[in-house]
């Protein structure tokens, strides 16, 4: 099976947007001695923070302990804190990297797919133009 060159544009462009705009997933999994279910990590989408702030692993340790105890006082169930993931900042860049290759490779795959057609377009405008001047009784059609 081989894709036409204007499916490959579209495809790269797609893919090139949803890198650029998608929100990063969610990390699940023990990091660095906080278990899982303890934190929510959050990531945001890669073009808004290039260079999110630097999480601080031992706030965020600290905010664990707080929310087991006031869990504890009050008897009520634990609401884990939320805090960015330490990896955010390498992975939005990365992803924006991949993001604008993507975009790269659809505008070059765009590129040569319009020098090879510039042949047909270019005989299809000759062609009219020969049909109009061989027939000026035809006058303009609006659809061609």
């Amino acid at each position: 099976m081989r894709l036409r060159d204007t499916t490959v544009v579209f495809l790269c462009g797609f893919l090139g947007v949803v890198a650029l705009l998608m929100p990063m997933p969610v990390f699940g999994g023990p990091y660095e001695g906080i278990r899982e279910g303890e934190v929510e990590w959050t990531c945001s989408m890669p073009l808004a923070s290039l260079a999110p702030p630097d999480v601080n692993l031992d706030e965020v340790r600290e905010a664990v302990a707080d929310a087991y105890v006031t869990a504890r006082t009050t008897g009520q169930r634990y609401i884990a804190p939320q805090s960015q993931h330490p990896l955010c900042g390498a992975l939005a860049r990365t992803q924006v990297v991949l993001g604008l290759l993507a975009l790269a490779g659809a505008v070059w795959r765009g590129r040569t797919w319009w020098r090879t057609t510039a042949d047909t377009r270019a005989e299809k405008r000759f062609k009219r133009l020969h049909e109009s001047a061989e027939n000026p009784q035809g006058g303009n059609r609006i659809f061609r």
